[in-house]
């Protein structure tokens, strides 16, 4: 019974061995399995980090124009400023045609007041 012992037990451990085999396998192809997953998700991650960055850039694209459409109302009113001194000279010309004397000199020196502010306004933009 010895002989009959010694195979059932060579038996025994082949199956076990069998058995640890095909679980390493299990094993192995569960971790492969992961790690292609986890691959995937880095590819994933690296495509929405770009993404991120683009829309970061974009975000500051349109803070820029934010920052310049906040200037927006100070430069429309200097341009408004800048055309009624335009008109005022434009009537300071017409007055100077049709007054004489002691007015003319009056009206040039309002005048070059007047060009000095339109100056002024000007450079302001």
């Amino acid at each position: 019974m010895e002989s009959k012992d010694v195979f059932g037990k060579d038996r025994l451990a082949a199956g076990l061995a069998a058995c640890t085999i095909l679980l390493l396998f299990v094993f192995f192809y569960a971790l492969h399995q992961n790690v292609a997953g986890l691959g995937r998700e880095i590819d994933e991650l690296k495509s929405l980090n770009s993404a991120v960055l683009e829309l970061d850039a974009r975000h500051a694209a349109l803070d820029g124009k934010v920052a310049e459409l906040g200037t927006l109302p100070r430069r429309t009113s200097l341009m408004t400023m800048e055309n009624q001194v335009r008109a005022m000279a434009h009537a300071t010309d017409d007055l100077d045609q049709r007054l004489e004397g002691k007015h003319r000199d009056k009206l040039a020196a309002i005048r070059l007041m007047l060009q000095e502010i339109g100056e002024d306004l000007h450079a302001a933009k």
